[in-house]
């Protein structure tokens, strides 16, 4: 009986010549496109410089901002109303206001008279462009000799050190989390079509009169999603390293786990929804409400930790929070189970009662 529903299902998904293409498309737009789009680095930031010394050190403090990769010099104005129209027309994100005695200040170590505006009506990349400011005036300081007779000032040193991500690619940050979301997208909108699909098509009531139980209808569903998502992440891995050069350092059986328990989670839950629907329009509006706040809520974009309590709270039942974490540990950190064993509790918590539901409001009947 379980290999005849297990064909079926199987036939049924590769009858439809939008799914496998689906199916085989959706990894590698999502890995080739995506990591590029989808990142927090900001670039071509529209620097205007207010320089009124006119000298060789504000030329290499100029030099060393532009040099950065993030900057691009668009003006150096004599006067800050110049600079400041060209902020209100959006043609400057940041100005840098360098004092006529900013030579000789710095060279005496008596100051450094500079000023920083950014325009912060894009309040991310004013955030995110004043950081990368600071940091390239740290540098240029850190780059200059003192003069003999400059005042000694406390030596403080500061050094950032990244375990996980040496060098703030955020491309390897966000990949595992792109990972997570392909593979919830395509577990959850699947099933939660299937039930619907034969509703609409009358072949459900064929299954209604045989001896097929409610469990094993459900659990044959379930399987040919597995394949297709352990399809899906053995495809993104691929990508990530032939293409990004990244790879996994923990151990892919952990990936592949933990995907499992995922998969049970986000296909019980299709499948749930596909139970109680009508109709294809009515399934897909119901799964795309619950996969955005999913998404939203899992920690993938903002930190849990920033979130307001409440908010917190409501993350407890949300399974994308544990998966994003699970996978983001084993991936970037090589953690195992033991490090993350709340992360499998709260799937398998969750996948428990997701299963258990879509199994029991399954009525297998003729009305």
């Amino acid at each position: 009986m379980w290999k005849y529903l297990l064909e079926k299902e199987f036939k049924q998904f590769f009858r439809d010549p939008g799914l496998p293409r689906m199916a085989l498309m959706f990894p590698v737009l999502m890995m080739l496109v995506f990591p590029f789009a989808v990142s927090m680095e900001i670039r071509n930031i529209n620097l205007v410089v207010v320089d009124g010394s006119r000298s060789e050190e504000s030329g290499r403090l100029i030099e060393k901002c532009t040099a950065s990769g993030y900057f691009r010099l668009v003006s150096v104005c004599d006067s800050p109303d110049e600079a400041m129209r060209l902020m209100d027309d959006n043609k400057a994100d940041a100005i840098i206001t360098i004092d006529a005695g900013f030579s000789r200040e710095v060279e005496t170590g008596t100051g450094f008279p500079v000023g920083i505006k950014i325009n912060t009506v894009n309040g991310t990349r004013g955030s995110i462009g004043s950081q990368y400011l600071s940091s390239c005036i740290r540098m240029y300081m850190q780059d200059r000799n003192p003069s003999p007779d400059a005042p000694a000032s406390p030596a403080i040193d500061v050094a950032d050190r990244y375990s996980f991500n040496a060098n703030m690619d955020y491309k390897l940050f966000m990949i595992p989390a792109l990972i997570v979301i392909g593979i919830t997208m395509i577990t959850a909108f699947l099933p939660a079509l299937n039930i619907v699909s034969e509703k609409e098509t009358g072949t459900i009531e064929q299954i209604n009169v045989t001896p097929v139980s409610k469990s094993a209808f459900i659990i044959c569903k379930m399987i040919p999603y597995w394949a297709i998502a352990f399809f899906v992440l053995t495809a993104c891995l691929l990508i990530a390293w032939t293409v990004f050069g990244y790879v996994c350092r923990g151990r892919l059986l952990w990936l592949y786990l933990y995907t499992t328990l995922d998969i049970v989670v986000m296909a019980g839950l299709g499948l749930l929804i596909s139970n109680y629907s009508s109709n294809a329009q009515q399934a897909m509006f119901v799964i795309w409400f619950f996969a955005v706040i999913f998404m939203l809520m899992s920690g993938i974009f903002t930190p849990i930790a920033s979130m307001p309590e409440w908010a917190q709270t409501i993350t407890y039942f949300n399974p994308m929070r544990y998966y994003a974490d699970a996978m983001r540990s084993v991936y970037l950190k090589g953690s195992t189970p033991a490090d993350i064993w709340y992360d499998a509790a709260g799937l398998l918590a969750i996948g428990a009662a997701m299963a258990g539901w879509a199994i029991a409001s399954y009525r297998k009947s003729s009305d």
